[in-house]
């Protein structure tokens, strides 16, 4: 230290008496320090040195690293880690001894004060081949460390602690302790204002690091705690850079800069900053050659862009914005971000933010347009947007101001006392005219930017408190604020920014990766869209993989998406990560809040309410609508409806790895256990409001707190709402252990599906075959013929007879096997209906008559309406008419409007047949309303399709044409008792009636293509002569006598009446004249 001192006197052409008077010092105590009797200096004296002998930060800061002016006195051991591995005992340099002893003393100074575990000692010491008995090993080597430091045995500097060892050391006498507390205090007084006093501390901070830590021991060289020493080092010099260039001392952090950015080719910040040191210092062709030689490596090694730091730093570079420092104090007035040149969609909400503006103007309060929506959505980038097009539209230029504020960030809320700093600083207020407290800085604020056209962007913000004293007052001044949460200010437009249209996803891929590979896979494309849930950070970052690799298609990518565990991982761009986004909101959530998010993550289905929420939570429901209004705060989740929230799907990827990272299994399996009790206990409650049953025992425990349902019609809300769910609950039951959960589920939904004519539903297909392969793998029998009997229904709905027929006949034998005789009844009826649709009358007719006599009074109802249905075909229509009276009486009995309905429609349709059309349009009229007031769309096509028929035959045809265009519009939505072949067949002979004879035939041949893809042998008879009249009308002789023959033979074989009354037509000789 004497040396330096003496050195940087010599330099400055000064004697010791003049150094001594300038430094208030006696000339015998300079002498002191100068010959080395002095080694402990007050801090104070040499920062007076400093001055007097004009040192550089980084020249005090070495100053005070050599004096040891921040150790404690006296004796003890003082480590060094920031350079070579240095320590000194009662101020002797130690040697610690061989390679393993200094690696052995380097780990554990790497985290001094803390426990070091004795396999992460063992590991860096031999690595892959520990010698044996390491254990033993270790403890000698311990001891022989401790002789060396000279250390008392009892309360040496190195004790045995919680299976490991620790290094013991006062806070001055470590140098990273020493670094880190400059460091801290150096953050303090900038965000005070106080930036000299922040450079100083900066100074000396950087200036205690001697080269790379622990510099020369190999073993640790890439250990993970000195790689994340060096990137802190960094972002410190990144931190002393900006604090000096707001001061305009470029020259000071130069060298520095130089040197960090050589050793770090690739960090962009560093780059940034040394961009602004050397046109700060008058070299901006140096500067601008920084960036094209880091543009160049980025594109080259990594395939990626230059960030929005280093990409700002070379705009204003460019537009020569650096103040010199004979310029001070800095005014700088523009400084917005770049606009982003891929800008794409937003049209509607540019339309009415600059329309919410534009009522703005003329007032006398300031502006505010709050900008608010999920991680990644495109507050900023829209904001930024907005500004530039005011700005080019000559609007807010005299200033423009834009400042993050850290809402969301791996660093701290910005403190807006600081920010007020900053911004003065930028107005042209000098750093000693800045006043201390934050009212008097927002007072002076608003002062200089009163009057004046002036553009603030408030970016990322965290909270009112921090927005308020940044807000200036003047009516010509405009306040840009974006954040996550949803924040209360008053005066402010508030826009609420969602994910992308499709068509705003696919501008942006166009933009980014080129039309030709965009609109070349159009559906590639899209699906790629979809799978990143439309959220354009997502979509931006998927675009950039494509863009950075040209020999991808468009298709690869989305099947990377669609097939990866984790489409979180897949999402990122060079530095830029989906994951790193969505953790920042998550880490700002409090402990109760975050559990909640991460079990939404197992929730499923995509929406939920308080109540479901509440019981994989374990919570009431109060409280869970409480939680779930703070995350719709923080704009992690959306509300839907009233009391219905959603979680975007990429969001719920992030919490569920997190709930998997973080929940333990038995917590999970709890948390599922009890969301699948809720769903199958109030389904089960639900389904037994709108179609009354016997009551069975269900798996699980009812839930404490479930929706209030006090009638019918909210409990088919509540049904239709929880529709997706549901699905979604089989599926998660089947699939991750909860086998009777998955067929419970589907048996108790199976009545709500046919009577709102949902069994079409291909999902419901799926989940029928998980609960049923995960009923048969559980080898539970009552599961197993349950599912398989409501499986082959949906494949009944879904015309895939084959497969239908032979899950019935499982399904009878298990359920006979078992003595279920109601539930093999209900599966005998099924397959006779099955039967029915394929022309197999004569064994309908057995079935039916099988599935008689059961004590279910709606079972009852619904064999004989299809028992006489059969009877109808077959042309007994006497003994039709009696059946379907029964079932008429056996459904009002029982309160069964279906049952009913249909009944009434049966009766109405046997007398249009006997001729009887009066009767007939009242019992159809009736069973129409009955439908209709109870919400039964199949029932409601089932009646209208034969009200059609008979308004046809009393030549209404507008009213038949109406009634069947309405029961072909329901059936091809819901699945149903009305088939759409003979819905169309019907629609087409209405059309023939009234001359249409191309929509005719075109309807028609739809019905027999229909017909003969799901195996309906009778009406594609029905279509046949159907056609055959078409062409008599159409005077096609020869074609009508072709398609006559063929239905003959289909109706002669089906044993239908029909066949009697062709056989006229079916002879060998056909009369042109008979035929017109």
């Amino acid at each position: 230290m004497g040396t330096l001192v003496q050195g940087f006197r010599r330099r400055a052409g000064l004697t010791q008496r003049e150094v001594a008077d300038l430094a208030g010092l006696s000339v015998a105590g300079l002498r002191d320090v100068e010959q080395g009797r002095v080694t402990r200096p007050r801090v104070s004296t040499l920062r007076k040195l400093g001055d007097v002998l004009g040192l550089s930060r980084v020249e005090l800061g070495e100053l005070l690293r050599e004096a040891g002016s921040e150790q404690t006195t006296g004796g003890g051991v003082r480590v060094e880690v920031l350079g070579p591995l240095r320590v000194l005992a009662d101020g002797d340099l130690v040697d610690p001894g061989s390679e393993k002893q200094r690696t052995l003393l380097a780990l554990l100074a790497l985290s001094p004060n803390t426990p070091v575990g004795r396999d992460t000692l063992v590991d860096a010491i031999w690595g892959d081949q520990p010698e044996h008995g390491t254990v033993d090993l270790l403890q000698s080597r311990v001891s022989r460390l401790r002789r060396r430091l000279r250390a008392d045995p009892e309360s040496g500097s190195i004790s045995s602690a919680r299976g490991g060892y620790q290094l013991k050391v006062a806070e001055g006498q470590h140098d990273l302790l020493v670094f880190r507390r400059l460091v801290a205090r150096a953050r303090h007084v900038r965000e005070e204002g106080e930036l000299t006093e922040a450079c100083g501390l900066f100074a000396e901070a950087v200036g205690l690091w001697r080269g790379e830590p622990l510099e020369g021991l190999s073993a640790l060289e890439s250990h993970p705690i000195v790689v994340a020493l060096v990137r802190e080092y960094r972002a410190v010099v990144v931190e002393y850079a900006g604090a000096a260039s707001d001061l305009g001392r470029y020259q000071e952090v130069l060298p520095l800069l130089q040197r960090v950015a050589e050793a770090d080719p690739l960090h962009e910040a560093v780059h940034a900053r040394l961009m602004i040191a050397l046109a700060g210092s008058g070299q901006q062709a140096a500067a601008l050659d920084v960036f094209d030689t880091l543009r160049r490596r980025l594109a080259g090694e990594l395939g990626a862009d230059p960030g929005p730091e280093l990409t700002t730093a070379y705009q204003r570079v460019l537009r020569q914005e650096v103040a010199r420092p004979e310029f001070a104090p800095v005014s700088a007035h523009r400084q917005l971000p770049l606009d982003t040149a891929d800008f794409s969609g937003r049209e509607a909400e540019l339309a009415t933010l600059r329309q919410g503006l534009r009522a703005i103007d003329g007032g006398t309060a300031v502006g505010i347009a709050l900008i608010e929506g999920m991680a990644g959505v495109g507050k900023t980038r829209l904001a930024v947007h907005v500004a530039h097009q005011l700005l080019a539209e000559g609007r807010y230029g005299d200033c423009q101001l834009y400042v993050d504020l850290h809402g969301h960030s791996d660093r701290p809320p910005a403190d807006p006392a600081a920010v007020l700093a900053s911004f003065l600083r930028l107005l042209g207020v000098p750093g000693e005219a800045i006043p201390p407290s934050l009212e008097e800085r927002a007072s002076l604020y608003r002062d200089r930017v009163y009057g004046r056209d002036v553009l603030v962007v408030l970016d990322n913000a965290a909270s009112e408190d921090q927005i308020l004293p940044l807000l200036p007052a003047g009516p010509t001044n405009l306040v840009l604020v974006t954040s996550r949460r949803a924040l209360a200010l008053d005066g402010a437009r508030t826009l609420p920014l969602d994910v992308f249209t499709p068509a705003e996803a696919r501008e942006l891929l166009v933009r980014v990766v080129g039309a030709k590979r965009v609109e070349g896979e159009p559906e590639a494309a899209r699906r790629v869209a979809e799978l990143c849930g439309w959220l354009p950070m997502a979509v931006a970052l998927a675009a950039r993989r494509l863009q950075s690799r040209p020999t991808w298609t468009v298709a690869d990518l989305a099947a990377r998406l669609r097939e990866t565990g984790d489409r979180l991982d897949e999402l990122a761009a060079g530095s830029r990560r989906l994951r790193a986004v969505f953790e920042l909101s998550y880490q700002a959530l409090e402990t109760e809040e975050r559990r909640l998010f991460r079990l939404l993550g197992l929730h499923p289905g995509a929406d939920f309410t308080p109540e479901s929420v509440g019981a994989l939570a374990g919570l009431n429901p109060a409280r869970t609508r409480w939680l779930l209004d703070r995350l719709v705060d923080e704009n992690l989740v959306t509300v839907v409806t009233r009391d219905r929230y959603r979680l975007h799907n990429l969001l719920a990827e992030y919490a569920r790895g997190l709930a998997r990272d973080s929940e333990p299994e038995p917590a999970r399996r709890a948390a599922i256990t009890r969301v699948l009790d809720f769903y199958l206990h109030t389904a089960a409650r639900a389904t037994h409001l709108i179609y009354p049953g016997k009551e069975v025992d269900l798996a699980g425990a009812a839930p404490v707190h479930g929706p209030v349902m006090p009638d019918r019609e909210a409990a088919k809300r509540w049904l239709e709402a929880e529709r997706p769910c549901l699905i979604a609950a089989v599926s998660l039951a089947a699939g991750q252990g909860w086998p009777t959960h998955a067929w419970q589920l589907t048996r108790c939904l199976r009545a709500y599906l046919y009577l709102y004519g949902y069994s079409h539903d291909h999902d419901w297909v799926h989940t029928h075959e998980a609960a049923l392969s995960a009923a048969t793998a559980a080898r539970d029998e009552a599961g197993e013929a349950h599912t398989r009997s409501d499986l082959a229904a949906a494949y009944l709905h879904h015309g895939r007879a084959a497969d239908a027929r032979a899950q019935f006949l499982r399904a009878i034998d298990l359920h006979r096997a078992r003595g279920e005789r109601e539930l093999e009844a209900a599966s005998l009826n099924a397959l006779g209906l099955l039967c029915h649709r394929a022309g197999e009358f004569p064994e309908a007719l057995r079935l039916f008559r099988s599935a008689l006599d059961t004590g279910d009074a709606r079972l009852e109802s619904a064999v004989a309406a299809n028992l006489g249905a059969t009877q109808a075909v077959l042309g007994r229509l006497d003994d039709a008419v009696d059946r379907y009276r029964h079932s008429l009486v056996v459904s009002r009995r029982a309160g069964d409007a279906d049952g009913e309905s249909g009944a009434l429609a049966d009766l109405g349709d046997a007398w249009r047949r006997l001729g009887r059309h009066r009767e007939a349009i009242e019992h159809l009229r009736n069973a129409v309303e009955l439908a209709e007031s109870h919400g039964l769309p199949p029932r409601i096509a089932y009646a209208r399709h034969r009200l059609g028929n008979t308004y046809r035959e009393t030549g209404r045809f507008d009213d038949a044409l109406t009634n069947l265009n309405e029961s072909l519009r329901i059936v091809r939505a819901v699945s149903g008792p009305a088939t759409e072949s003979e819905v169309l067949i019907d629609f087409g002979a209405v059309h023939r009636d009234i001359g249409d004879l191309l929509t005719a035939a075109d309807l028609v041949e739809a019905g027999l293509r229909v017909a003969i893809n799901r195996g309906e042998r009778y009406q594609q008879a029905r279509a046949l002569n159907e056609l055959a009249e078409l062409h008599r009308c159409a005077a096609r002789a020869g074609l009508a006598q072709d398609y006559w023959r063929r239905a003959f033979a289909l109706f002669d074989e089906l044993g239908t009446p029909e066949a009697a009354e062709l056989r006229d037509f079916t002879g060998e000789v056909w009369s042109a004249s008979s035929v017109a």
